[in-house]
């Protein structure tokens, strides 16, 4: 999925004007304290914001802090190498597996600055096993949705969901997720 199909989807489920307005508070650099009020409805809208980018390359450095607080509360974003030495510790996998899961489709992450970034919330956070709800909605969206489209699909409020986040409903309410899921792939994909 492409960033003007991205924006058609997203635009095709909110407000325009309510979209625009969120895009423009995430853009002011007082924008991103610890918590930001409403993140759950607005926390990504930075993400469409075509104001002040270099180039409209995703992610942009406004795009990922936006991304970070997006996911603190879901156990937030890892980079692979910090990941890989995490599984090692607890003698789960290795940067090989791990490298294999992410090959394989069964998580998904995207890259920002030259670094591969996961978000946490596909794995438990005890043990670092990998959760199966997320992999079952990824499943339904992976094939036009790529890495940076998937995280901002979990993290933005979604109308399909009465604008609650999926990543918020996926261990309550996951068959509404999975609906939701095809519902917008079905829309990006025309």
């Amino acid at each position: 999925m492409n960033r003007d199909q991205l924006v058609r989807l997203t635009e095709a489920r909110m407000d325009t004007s309510l979209f625009r307005s969120a895009a423009s508070a995430m853009t002011r650099h007082d924008a991103f304290p610890d918590t930001l009020p409403g993140m759950a409805v607005t926390g990504l809208e930075a993400v469409f914001d075509d104001e002040g980018d270099e180039g409209d390359e995703l992610p942009s450095d406004r795009d990922f802090i936006a991304m970070l607080a997006a996911y603190r509360a879901s156990g937030g974003i890892v980079r692979t190498d910090d990941l890989a030495r995490m599984l090692n510790d607890r003698r789960r996998a290795g940067l090989d597996s791990l490298a294999s899961l992410i090959g394989s489709g069964t998580v998904f992450g995207f890259e920002w600055r030259r670094a591969f970034w996961l978000p946490m919330f596909q794995f438990e956070p005890r043990d670092l096993s990998l959760k199966p709800a997320p992999r079952q909605v990824v499943a339904e969206l992976a094939e036009d949705f790529d890495g940076w489209a998937l995280a901002v699909w979990f993290a933005h409020a979604n109308s399909w969901l009465q604008d609650r986040r999926p990543v918020d409903l996926l261990d309550s309410q996951l068959n509404r997720v999975l609906e939701a899921a095809r519902a917008d792939r079905f829309v990006a994909s025309g």
